[in-house]
Parts: C-alpha cells; structure tokens; sequence
C-alpha cells in the first residue's frame, strides 16, 4: 500500500480530519492532502511526525504499508520504498518488508555530491550501524568526527546527535541499519 494511502486509511480509522492531523503534527495541511493524494511523498520526518500522531512507531508504520508477513523476505531493488530525507540529495530505500515485525530495520542511503543529512537523535536505547558500500562519508557524532571511506563501518548509539554527509564529489551509498525498528 502507498504512503498516503495509508496515512489517509489511519487518519479516518481514527477519526481524524486533516486540520486535526495538521494541528497534532505540525506539518502543513496542504502538504498532508498532497502526500495523501500521492501527489507528493513527505519526507522521513514528517512521516514520523503523522505515525507518531496516529499511535504507531515510524518502523511500524512503514511495516504496515506491506501486508506480507513472512520468516524469510526477499525483496527485488524495484519493490524498494525510495524516501526523500529532507531533501532531494539524501534518498533512503527501506530494504525490507513489514518491518515492524523485525529486530533491525535496513536502509540503503545515497547521498549526492555535497549533501548532509540533519542532525538526528533517538530515544536511549536504539543503535545504528552503518557501511560505506561506495564513495566516503564523514559522519558526526556529538562532537566527534568519523571520516568513512568505502568498506569501513561505523557502530554507535543513535541517541547520540548524529549527521552524515557526503564531502566528495562523486555519490556515496551507505548500508544501515537501526535497531530496535525505531527510526
């Protein structure tokens, strides 16, 4: 199922008009009926911010969106569910299905020439865990920071502020994964 599909299925399971969601959310009404329309896709955050709104954890969100439920998932790169982070430079692809029901949640990043992502936080107890498949990163955490080249791997606490950006000039593309599936 679509992301605004989905959004707009919860929102009136619950009862929830668009300017209710709006005010809860914090994200503009209009960008809501666009995402819901499919005229749009939202970004990462924003989908946090309606999931957290609607009850549901983002990981269990996303789960949502694929009905499958099986111990062994395979999924074809054009099956993938491309997200836009915050902006049109950093596209995360969530590499499994109904990943609510799982212990880590992977992601393949690519990151374009220049781009960084925001700086991000979690709740205690989420880890994340990144490798550099191609190009080099630099990656910040608290004050501290990691220059990643291709191959090398990055463990850390994602309760710590932490960001991601590509300095080079060619694109980088990074595997990770969060656990537990909260993003």
């Amino acid at each position: 199922m679509e992301i605004g599909k989905k959004i707009r299925e919860l929102r009136k399971t619950k009862k929830i008009t668009l300017v209710e969601l709006s005010q809860m959310t914090g994200v503009a009404q209009a960008t809501l009926s666009r995402i819901e329309t499919g005229i749009m896709r939202g970004t990462v955050e924003s989908h946090e911010k309606v999931a957290r709104a609607l009850g549901l954890t983002l990981a269990d969100f996303y789960g949502s969106l694929d009905d499958r439920v099986d111990k062994v998932v395979h999924q074809e790169e054009s099956k993938r569910n491309p997200i836009t982070v915050r902006s049109a430079k950093v596209r995360c692809e969530l590499l499994t299905h109904d990943a609510m029901k799982k212990k880590i949640t992977p992601f393949l990043m690519t990151l374009e020439p220049k781009a960084e992502t925001d700086a991000d936080k979690t709740e205690l107890g989420v880890e994340k865990f990144y490798f550099v498949l191609e190009g080099e990163v630099t990656v910040k955490i608290e004050k501290k920071e990691f220059v990643l080249k291709e191959g090398e791997t990055l463990y850390f606490d994602a309760s710590l502020s932490h960001q991601i950006g590509n300095r080079g000039a060619k694109k980088a593309r990074i595997f990770y994964a969060v656990s537990p599936p909260t993003l």
